[in-house]
């Protein structure tokens, strides 16, 4: 080892780690005892091993590991297939069948069906507002993500680990919805969130 280069993080990391050789520690020491520099590198390392070697914190549920690190990925084209989905059951329309019975609520809720997915929306107006929430019935959609995106507003939120979702107050207006999985996206390309009276 040449007395005035450092030492080699990776050396240092066998040293603090207990892997390194007998003749590499020794070469070592010799040079930790005059650089200052790669002794308090070592110790540092020492400190972040048995700190690690210590944590007992649980591991991140996969969907929140998978959110944050799209947080940090640039945007990226899709490839994925997308599959327009049909409204196969509204609220709105089994009130009227009711008649006499039927009752004003400003509430409804949606099914759409696209592929082997499901998505079920149930939409609230207050204070002329919009609350979405739902859930993406399906055989798997860990690191799924919810968008809305119309002339009034835009929203997005990761789906639990149920498949649910809920998204901020939205103003009303008409709106696009994705779900974006991990092999497919399923557009509702014309919501409509207004009051039902």
């Amino acid at each position: 080892m040449n007395p005035s280069a450092h030492i080699e993080f990776e050396t240092l990391v066998d040293i603090a780690e207990a892997r390194a050789t007998l003749e590499a520690l020794q070469a070592a020491m010799q040079h930790l005892s005059t650089c200052s520099a790669c002794a308090d590198t070592l110790e540092r390392l020492k400190e972040t091993i048995l700190l690690m070697r210590s944590d007992m914190a649980d591991d991140i549920p996969p969907d929140v590991l998978v959110s944050a690190l799209d947080i940090f990925q640039p945007e990226r084209q899709t490839t994925l297939p997308r599959f327009v989905a049909v409204l196969t059951f509204d609220s709105r329309n089994t009130t009227r069948a009711l008649g006499m019975r039927s009752f004003h609520t400003a509430s409804r809720q949606m099914l759409f069906s696209a592929q082997d997915t499901d998505v079920d929306l149930r939409i609230a107006v207050q204070n002329e507002e919009c609350i979405l929430t739902g859930q993406v019935i399906r055989q798997d959609c860990p690191g799924g993500r919810i968008t809305v995106a119309g002339t009034a507003g835009s929203a997005e939120a990761a789906l639990n680990e149920l498949c649910e979702f809920t998204l901020p107050a939205l103003p009303l207006g008409t709106y696009s919805l994705i779900v974006r999985l991990h092999d497919i996206e399923i557009e509702i390309p014309e919501l409509e969130l207004k009051a039902w009276v």
